[in-house]
């Protein structure tokens, strides 16, 4: 059975009475009932009320039709609901010689100009069992979809977390490494460092050219340790931002699968794309902005030139 409404301008009250109560007898219920309708009762509300929670709208189409705005309005309203939630079906009678308003011409309407109620209720009766098969039909393939949805989507979230889990945790381990490796490159350089300078000083009576070569080899050291340090870093910084990353998705794909257990059965494709769309939002890879150029340790390659020309000179004297 079905909740209906049924629209209609003063002149036919009568009939709209009279078909109102033919189709409560065949079980159906009216979202509101005129007789019912008290003095001091709010009555535009009630009757907004009555249309959001019809299934089926009826409009008693007239010759008086077009002088009653509020109806025009009603079809209007009626029409939005349908089209927006299609979970309403809009049935027009014409119980006269009225040509059809331009709101529902395009809608198959029961044209019964004799007003015999014996025909037109069995029309809107069918009408009826057909809309609420069609109806049930879609809820089910909807329900279908969406268990579908939910089982394999339950599959893929299990995948993707334990993949993404896995990589933020190799990211992660390599980011300490390099870390470690960078910090350890300093540590080295200025170790080599003070072990050149106690070298120098307790030489006494060491050349000029010899102490600015052994300088000199120092600092290319140093700076190819240096840049080693700097690279590493980098390459660390690098892993550790892949990292949050990995984590950033899990925690996106998380809140999609807290969805579909809090609405999995109501989900539809474009509400899952939606909620899932930020899980790899930034496809951007960390490593693709490094610069290799920026690591070339251009100082060190120049000092070790230097350092060969003073060796060539020496070498000549």
């Amino acid at each position: 059975m079905a909740k209906i409404y049924i629209s209609y301008q003063r002149d036919d009250q009568s009939f709209a009475m009279e078909l109102a109560q033919r189709l409560k007898s065949a079980g159906h219920t009216l979202t509101y009932d005129v007789e019912a309708l008290s003095a001091g009762t709010d009555w535009r509300t009630t009757l907004d009320q009555g249309l959001r929670t019809s299934e089926i709208f009826v409009v008693v189409v007239s010759q008086s039709t077009p002088r009653s705005q509020y109806l025009l309005a009603e079809v209007g309203a009626a029409r939005a609901y349908s089209l927006e939630s299609g979970r309403m079906l809009i049935v027009p009678i014409i119980i006269d010689d009225t040509a059809i308003p331009l709101s529902l011409q395009d809608i198959h309407g029961i044209i019964q100009p004799n007003k015999d109620l014996d025909q037109i209720v069995p029309k809107v009766e069918a009408a009826i069992s057909s809309f609420i098969g069609r109806r049930a039909a879609q809820e089910k393939a909807a329900t279908e979809a969406a268990e579908k949805i939910q089982s394999n989507a339950a599959d893929y979230i299990r995948v993707a977390i334990d993949s993404l889990g896995r990589i933020e945790s190799r990211d992660r381990r390599l980011g300490y490494v390099w870390y470690a490796l960078g910090f350890l490159s300093l540590v080295v350089g200025i170790g080599f460092a003070l072990w050149n300078l106690s070298i120098a000083s307790q030489q006494t009576s060491i050349a000029t050219e010899s102490l600015v070569l052994v300088a000199l080899k120092a600092l290319v050291v140093i700076g190819l340790l240096g840049a080693c340090a700097k690279y590493a870093f980098s390459l660390g910084k690098s892993y550790a931002s892949e990292a949050l990353k990995c984590s950033d998705r899990m925690h996106a794909i998380r809140f999609g699968e807290f969805y579909l257990r809090a609405f999995g059965e109501k989900t539809k494709w474009e509400e899952l794309k939606e909620v899932f769309q930020h899980w790899n939002i930034d496809r951007t890879s960390t490593f693709s902005t490094l610069d290799p150029s920026s690591f070339d340790p251009k100082l060190a390659e120049s000092l070790l030139e230097l350092a060969k020309f003073l060796q060539s000179s020496k070498t000549a004297k």
